[in-house]
């Protein structure tokens, strides 16, 4: 699964997980082709708390990206994956 942090630079650089991409959510839908060539392919977006990720979830599922979900916000991902903190 590709993993997509759709916070700012600011937020991302004090903390994101390892091995996730920054694009913020207003940039998602014309950036993530630089990352994807199939849109089937499973994409989680996180951001602070939830929302700009679910916007992101659905913005990329209204230009047809069949698996791109919403992981919710970076803190709680930290308590139920401790090592994935950069």
């Amino acid at each position: 699964m590709l993993i997509i942090d759709v916070r700012t630079p600011q937020e991302y650089a004090q903390g994101h997980l390892e091995g996730a991409i920054l694009i913020e959510y207003q940039n998602i839908v014309d950036e993530i082709i630089d990352y994807v060539d199939d849109k089937e392919t499973p994409i989680g977006l996180y951001c602070a708390a939830g929302a700009r990720s679910g916007i992101a979830a659905f913005m990329l599922a209204q230009h047809g990206y069949t698996h791109a979900i919403n992981l919710g916000a970076y803190e709680d991902l930290l308590q139920q994956y401790p090592k994935a903190s950069v």
